[in-house]
């Protein structure tokens, strides 16, 4: 407590510390981006890009944010995504190296039958 008001009393008072003996360093907190939503043909599920493992990557998730899945785990980084116009496919480019060659794949929604549309696998 301070002075009463009005008091010329300031003289110092001790202040209480807290007990930083058990004190320890946290984790800098997790910071990704997700970007480049794109909705499904019946307005369910959403496919985007997401940097959560440190690269752009394709995933999908319900609209309300549950059944989050990674689709596509390529180190290459994910730059654009779209839903085919029957809701059975989802293509999107990649960027090999980061680069701006690119190339175009597809895969379900489920994660399976993933396969290259156009541009060259890299190193090829």
């Amino acid at each position: 407590r301070g002075p009463a008001p009005g008091s010329t009393d300031h003289a110092p008072r001790p202040l209480p510390l807290a007990d930083t003996s058990s004190a320890y360093d946290l984790p800098p907190p997790a910071v990704h981006g997700c970007w480049y939503p794109s909705a499904d043909p019946s307005g369910r599920r959403l496919a985007f890009v997401c940097d959560r493992a440190g690269v752009p990557q394709l995933w999908t998730a319900a609209v309300d944010g549950a059944e989050v899945r990674l689709l596509d785990a390529d180190p290459h980084p994910v730059v654009e995504v779209a839903w085919s116009p029957d809701g059975r496919w989802i293509a999107y480019t990649t960027a090999p190296g980061g680069g701006e060659l690119t190339r175009v794949l597809c895969v379900r929604p489920d994660g399976s039958d993933r396969h290259l549309l156009a541009g060259g696998e890299p190193g090829t």
